[in-house]
C-alpha cells in the first residue's frame, strides 16, 4: 500500500508541472499577440520617439527699419537646446552647464534635464557663441542628451528706441506687442520643419531638414529714427523736470499722414522685455484717453468760422463767468478780459468768449464738426489697442455739454487723434489717413472743413505763438502756429480734481505751409505751473531747435521752413551677422 502511493506521486507532481508549463506558455503566447497585433502599433510609435522627433523652428523673421532704412529689428543665427531626459548621462553636470550658461536656477536646470520625455525644450534662441561653449562643457564633462538646432535669435540694435511702436516677439517666435504683433503674420514667414534621429547614448547623429520653411517679409515704418529718439529725449526730460506722471509726443507729416515720431517717457530695452512691466510698454499714444482742453478751441472755432456764426474780427464778451444751463462756466484764474475779438479769443484762449460762439451754433453744429475730424472713432493706425475716444451722440448732449466740449471738456481724445485732426488744420482742411508703416500709406485725404477757414485758424494760431499763449513755443526764425491747453482732469464719483491735469502744446511748422504737427502731452504735472503754455510749449521748442542743429529743419531764402526729414538717407543698413552691433542712439 505505501509503495502503491509512493509511486504515483512523481507522476501527479509531473502532471501539474506539466499543466503549469503550458498555461505559462498560452499566457506568454497571448501576451506576444497582445504586443504584436494589439498593442504592436502604439508600441513601435513609441521606439520610434525614443530615437526621432519631427519640430518645427521659426524662420528667419522679416526685417523692421525706419524709413531711411535704418534696422530697428532683424535676426541673427542661434541655436535652439533641447534635453532628451531619457537619454542623458551626467545629468547632474548638464543640469550645473545649462544653470550656469543660460542663467537657469540649478532646481529649474535639474527638473528639465530630469524629466522623462525624450524631447523637452531648454531654450529656444541661444546666441551661438553661448550654445557653443554649452556643446563644449558638455562634451568635456562627458554628459550626452543635449539637442542643438540652428534657429534665429530677435535683435533690437537700437535698445529702447521706440519701444513702445515697435514692440517685440516671445520665444516661440510670435509678435507679442507692437508692429511685431500687428503684423506678425507678414514678418513671420513659414516654419521649417526638422527631423530629429537620435541614439540612445543621448547624441544626436541627424537632424534633416524636412521643410525649409519661407523666410518672414520686412516691413519699412514713416517713423524717422533720429527725430525718434530726439522726442523720447525731450519728453523724458520734460517729465522729470515737471514730474509728471506721464507724457508723449507725436510728430506726423500732414500731407501723407506719415506719422514721424511716436515718443513717450516710458519704455523699455527691447531686447530685455521680460524685465518690462505692462506700464512700460503701453503706447500711450493709441491707448490713453485724455481731455484736450483748449486745444479743442481751435475745432470749435473752425466750426463757428465754417458756419459763418463768427468772423475773425467780431466781438466778444470775455468777462469771466457765464451761466450755462445753471452752471456757471469760468475763464482759466478767474481772468476777465471785457470785450474781445474772436482772433483774440484764440490768442489769449478765453472761454467764455468761446462758448459764446458755439451757443450760436448748436449742439448738432458743433457735435458734427468734431465727428468729421475723427473723434470718438479709431483713426485705424497700424497699431494693436487703440482706443476710440469718447464723443457722445450730439441727442445726448445738453447745453452745458456743448459749452463743455468747446473748451474741451466732458470729450476724451487720444494723442494720434489729436494729431491726425490738427493735420486736418494744417494742411488746407483734408484729414489724412495715418500710419506708422510706409507700405499702402498712400489713401486718400478727407476734405473735413473749408480751405480758407483752415487757412484763417492758423493764421490765429500765429498770433497764440508771437503774443499769446503759446508765447514760449516761438522759436527764432521760424514761424511757428500753435495752440495751448490746460485740461483739468475728472475723477470717478468726484468731478474735477484741483491740482490734476492734463498739460498741452500743439505746434504747426511753418506756420504758413505746415510741413510738421507736433503734439506735447503731459500728464498730471506736479511742480511749476501746470499751464500748458509754461510745460508742454518749451518742450516743443526744445524739439524744434533739435530738428534745426540736426538739419531736419532749414530755414529757405523767403523766410519758409524746409523739412528734411528722410532727405538725406543713403540707403538701407546691411543686417549684421551680430546682435553685438548697436548704433548708440539708446
Amino acid at each position: 500500500m505505501t509503495q502503491t502511493t509512493s509511486g504515483r506521486t512523481p507522476r501527479v507532481r509531473g502532471r501539474i508541472v506539466a499543466v503549469a508549463l503550458i498555461v505559462l506558455a498560452i499566457v506568454l503566447v497571448a501576451r506576444l499577440v497582445q504586443l504584436q497585433l494589439v498593442e504592436g502599433g502604439r508600441w513601435r510609435r513609441m521606439a520610434a520617439s525614443a530615437q526621432e522627433q519631427t519640430i518645427e523652428l521659426p524662420p528667419r523673421r522679416g526685417t523692421i527699419r525706419d524709413r531711411d532704412g535704418t534696422l530697428l529689428a532683424f535676426d541673427v543665427k542661434a541655436k535652439a537646446i533641447a534635453i532628451d531626459g531619457i537619454h542623458a548621462t551626467n545629468s547632474d553636470a548638464l543640469a550645473r552647464i545649462l544653470a550656469e550658461e543660460l542663467g537657469l536656477a540649478v532646481v529649474e536646470a535639474s527638473a528639465l534635464v530630469r524629466r522623462e520625455s525624450y524631447f523637452t525644450w531648454v531654450d529656444r534662441s541661444v546666441e551661438l557663441e553661448t550654445a557653443q561653449r554649452i556643446e563644449a562643457r558638455a562634451r568635456d564633462a562627458d554628459a550626452y542628451g543635449l539637442i542643438f538646432l540652428d534657429t534665429w535669435k530677435r535683435c533690437y540694435p537700437q535698445g529702447r528706441l521706440a519701444s513702445n511702436v515697435i514692440g517685440f516677439v516671445g520665444t516661440d517666435g510670435v509678435g507679442l506687442e507692437g508692429i511685431e504683433l500687428e503684423f506678425d503674420e507678414t514678418l513671420r514667414g513659414r516654419p521649417t520643419r526638422v527631423h530629429v534621429v537620435e541614439g540612445a547614448d543621448g547624441r544626436t547623429y541627424q537632424a534633416e531638414v524636412l521643410d525649409p520653411g519661407e523666410p518672414g517679409g520686412d516691413v519699412v515704418l514713416t517713423l524717422d529714427a533720429d527725430l525718434q529718439f530726439i522726442c523720447e529725449q525731450e519728453i523724458e526730460r520734460a517729465a522729470d523736470r515737471f514730474s509728471a506722471a506721464a507724457g508723449m509726443i507725436l510728430a506726423v507729416d500732414p500731407a501723407t499722414g506719415d506719422v514721424l515720431a511716436m515718443a513717450q517717457d516710458k519704455g523699455y530695452d527691447l531686447n530685455q522685455f521680460a524685465m518690462s512691466s505692462p506700464d512700460e510698454r503701453r503706447n500711450l499714444a493709441v491707448s490713453s484717453l485724455f481731455e484736450p482742453g483748449s486745444v479743442f478751441k481751435v475745432f470749435a472755432g473752425l466750426a463757428g468760422l465754417e458756419a459763418g456764426v463768427v468772423a475773425v474780427d467780431d466781438t466778444l464778451d470775455g468777462d469771466d463767468g457765464i451761466e450755462v444751463g445753471g452752471h456757471v462756466m469760468h475763464n482759466a484764474e478767474y481772468v476777465s478780459y471785457g470785450t474781445v475779438t474772436f482772433a483774440e479769443t484764440i490768442e489769449h484762449s478765453i472761454n467764455t468768449a468761446m462758448i459764446r460762439v458755439v451757443l450760436r451754433l448748436g449742439e448738432e453744429g458743433l457735435h458734427d464738426a468734431l465727428a468729421r475730424f475723427g473723434f470718438g472713432e479709431r483713426t485705424g493706425i497700424e497699431l494693436p489697442g487703440e482706443e476710440a475716444g469718447i464723443l457722445r451722440p450730439a441727442a445726448d448732449w445738453t447745453s452745458v455739454d456743448l459749452a463743455a466740449a468747446s473748451i474741451g471738456q466732458s470729450v476724451a481724445v487720444t494723442g494720434i487723434q489729436l494729431a491726425r485732426a490738427l493735420a486736418a488744420v494744417a494742411h488746407d482742411g483734408l484729414l489724412p489717413t495715418v500710419h506708422v508703416v510706409r507700405e499702402g500709406a498712400d489713401a486718400a485725404a478727407t476734405p473735413v472743413v473749408d480751405v480758407a477757414a483752415a487757412a484763417t485758424m492758423r493764421g490765429l494760431m500765429a498770433r497764440v505763438v508771437e503774443s499769446g499763449t503759446g508765447i514760449l513755443a516761438g522759436v527764432d526764425g521760424f514761424a511757428v502756429a500753435g495752440k495751448t491747453g490746460t485740461a483739468q482732469k475728472a475723477t470717478p464719483g468726484r468731478g474735477y480734481a484741483d491740482g490734476l491735469t492734463t498739460s498741452l502744446f500743439a505746434g504747426l511748422l511753418p506756420a504758413d505751409d505746415p510741413e510738421v504737427v507736433i503734439l506735447v502731452v503731459l500728464d498730471e504735472v506736479s511742480a511749476g505751473s501746470e499751464s500748458g503754455g509754461y510745460t508742454a510749449a518749451p518742450v516743443f521748442r526744445e524739439v524744434v531747435a533739435r530738428m534745426i542743429h540736426a538739419e531736419r529743419l532749414v530755414p529757405s531764402v523767403a523766410g519758409t521752413t524746409e523739412m528734411r526729414i528722410g532727405a538725406e538717407s543713403a540707403g538701407s543698413e546691411p543686417v549684421p551677422s551680430s546682435c553685438e552691433v548697436l548704433f548708440g542712439r539708446h
